[in-house]
């Protein structure tokens, strides 16, 4: 679970959905959310509609109160109109089924073979939820891109037809994710920044994201909303929260989201990820968006 959500979960409610045998996608409730009768339900109602027919779910309490968070997950477990085929808290250390706490474990993510696999796979799991949050923090190392740049790049993007600023953000991508240590250049991130307000050139983000690219769009628009002007980084945080959609990393949406409303304004992408976020859309919903796009361009 924790690597799924991107960071340790602690007083929370997590909720996987299983389809056929492996974790669909994750959500977590704040337990203090969840103490209060119905409103888990109601909270993780438009996140469930989106499960197949026959989907079941896992509910994990993460509490330092043994018998509260025990007492929770049973009866969110009753309120769910869904299937729930395992109740596990975890505490102090320890985890076990809701009803056999006699047969606890150890808890320890971080020494499991599954810690292993999701290292070979990018994935992270960070402290708390407020690491989570200070990926979007600017490193003290990392200098805005200087005006001159941006009217200098600005320049440049207006100059493109769309089909040549789809092929200028395709070919940036395709340098940075064949070579991931290859630094973006001040004139690049510029670039980058810039195109994102070009339609054409938003679909070749659409077009590279996926499963297996994600973690690395992730880290790509990373620096370039660090490197972009606050005001003017909108676009590349909301990047960022789309990819973290398809990275496993589900949660990264949210706080990509919460950062892009303390940003403010509107931009494309903030429209596509708050749709996104309101209807709890699985990872699996980019395939349909790709093959409408395909299919456009046809």
């Amino acid at each position: 679970m924790p690597y799924l959500l991107g960071f340790h979960p602690m007083e929370s409610l997590v909720v996987a959905v299983v389809e056929d045998s492996s974790i669909a996608c994750v959500a977590r409730v704040d337990l203090r959310d969840a103490e209060t009768p119905g409103l888990a339900a109601t909270l993780l109602a438009p996140f469930l509609s989106q499960a197949r027919a026959g989907a079941r779910l896992a509910l994990v309490g993460y509490s330092e109160d043994a018998l509260g968070v025990s007492a929770v997950v049973r009866r969110v477990a009753d309120d769910l109109s869904m299937d729930v085929f395992t109740e596990l808290v975890v505490c102090d250390g320890m985890w076990w089924h809701v009803d056999s706490p006699e047969e606890a474990e150890p808890y320890d993510p971080s020494t499991s073979r599954i810690a292993a696999e999701a290292a070979y796979q990018g994935l992270a799991a960070r402290p708390t939820r407020h690491d989570l949050e200070g990926l979007f923090l600017r490193p003290s190392h990392v200098t805005v891109l200087p005006e001159a740049a941006l009217r200098a790049a600005g320049r440049r993007v207006a100059r493109l037809s769309p089909r040549a600023a789809r092929r200028r953000l395709d070919a940036l991508l395709d340098a940075r994710l064949a070579n991931p240590s290859r630094s973006i250049s001040t004139r690049e991130c510029a670039e980058m920044l810039l195109l994102l307000d070009v339609p054409a050139a938003r679909d070749a983000f659409w077009m590279k994201l996926g499963r297996e690219t994600a973690s690395a769009l992730v880290d790509i628009w990373l620096h370039v909303s660090w490197r972009a002007p606050s005001e003017e980084s909108l676009g590349a945080v909301c990047a960022v929260g789309l990819a973290g959609w398809q990275s496993s990393t589900g949660v990264l949406a949210t706080v990509a989201l919460e950062r892009a409303d303390r940003i403010g304004g509107w931009h494309p992408l903030w429209d596509l990820l708050t749709r996104i976020h309101q209807l709890a859309l699985p990872p699996s919903a980019l395939d349909e968006i790709q093959a409408a796009m395909r299919a456009q361009c046809a």
